[in-house]
């Protein structure tokens, strides 16, 4: 096995000590030739100039034009607009395995360690538009809050939905979803691997049944609760009894959502569901963690963990401007996206970098 680069600073800010870092994780020129990016050497003659043109491109955020003008200036090679799109066009596939090699070198560090000791993982999608009538798509995530940053990261349209298994799943992990993850298939993926979970549900997103197989009426479940409570829920397919935890908000949070629910039933002319508006005026959790472990307080005080990973989302599309996608093509939509995730990755490592120096002795 040839011996891998040494490790190189991001602080250095140099092009060379940025090539060392993606090094570390991928053998550019091997990978740009077996995923078809870098076939002919004419005049781009490297992966590493090729890449280059990507991260000019996208995270530089040029027309073709002005990449073609900046990778002239900058040695890569002399290029037109045309010749430019065309090597844009073939690097889809590679960028997408340099990401994940990237982020694969993420998998074995520590995640966001809570004061119980569990090592917690935030899992969520976020939808990315494309100008007119293009294809959108979704970011598929799991957030480390540990070190505040993105740990996997997975680009497909949005004909894919969201699901636990789009992201590693990670044995000994507990990972947090949202409402939309709340599905059986997707606990049992979690526990087949090893790992727990903390789901927001809502009153019709999965079914439960107590001991002797009869479904749990939620409804009656809510309007006997005054304080936090849980119950031991089954589900289709899955042997143990998993905990469901309710804990009513405080009334005007609960009046805030009630209101929240009717503006969206009036934006869509409909009517609400009289047992929406009576669930809206509490937090229902269902997790696989053990009560001995995990008191359903405590359960509830981990759930609001899962922000984190709505405002790493916030940063890729406010810092990183990552929902202005330039292009309804989607071959270049996906080489546009892909070159600025893989740009905030490395800026990720480096703020890590950055926050891991001891202070200065000045």
């Amino acid at each position: 096995m040839t011996e891998m680069p040494k490790p190189a600073s991001l602080l250095s800010g140099t092009w060379t000590a940025i090539i060392a870092t993606v090094a570390r994780s991928v053998d550019l020129e091997v990978t740009a030739r077996q995923f078809k990016a870098l076939q002919r050497k004419r005049k781009i003659r490297t992966a590493e100039a090729l890449l280059r043109l990507a991260l000019i491109w996208g995270p530089g955020r040029q027309s073709f034009r002005e990449a073609a003008a900046l990778a002239g200036d900058a040695g890569i090679a002399e290029l037109s607009d045309k010749a430019v799109e065309g090597r844009l066009r073939k690097m889809g596939d590679w960028l997408t395995h340099i990401l994940a090699a990237l982020l694969a070198d993420r998998v074995g560090q520590s995640g966001g360690i809570s004061g119980d000791g569990l090592e917690l993982s935030l899992v969520d999608g976020s939808v990315i538009c494309a100008p007119g009538k293009g294809q959108d798509w979704r970011l598929h995530a799991r957030y480390d809050p540990g070190r505040g940053r993105f740990a996997d990261l997975v680009l497909t349209t949005t004909r894919v939905a969201e699901a636990a298994g789009r992201t590693r799943i990670c044995p000994g992990r507990v990972l947090i979803f949202d409402r939309g993850y709340a599905r059986v298939r997707n606990f049992k993926d979690v526990l087949a691997e090893g790992g727990d979970f903390i789901t927001r549900i809502s009153w019709g997103s999965v079914k439960l049944y107590d001991a002797e197989g009869e479904r749990v009426d939620l409804m009656a479940l809510l309007a006997g609760t005054t304080e936090t409570r849980e119950v031991p829920v089954w589900l289709n397919g899955i042997a143990r009894p998993q905990r469901l935890v309710i804990q009513p908000l405080p009334a005007e949070a609960a009046e805030r959502q009630r209101a929240r629910r009717l503006r969206k039933a009036n934006k869509n002319s409909r009517k609400v569901d009289p047992r929406t508006l009576q669930a809206a005026g509490f937090l229902m959790l269902l997790t696989s963690l053990a009560a001995e472990a995990q008191s359903a307080e405590q359960v509830t005080e981990l759930y609001p963990n899962r922000w984190q990973v709505e405002i790493g989302f916030k940063r890729l599309k406010t810092l990183g401007r990552l929902d202005e996608l330039p292009s309804a093509d989607p071959v270049l939509a996906r080489t546009w996206l892909l070159a600025h995730l893989i740009a905030a990755v490395l800026t990720d490592d480096l703020a890590n970098e950055i926050v891991g120096f001891p202070p200065s002795a000045g």
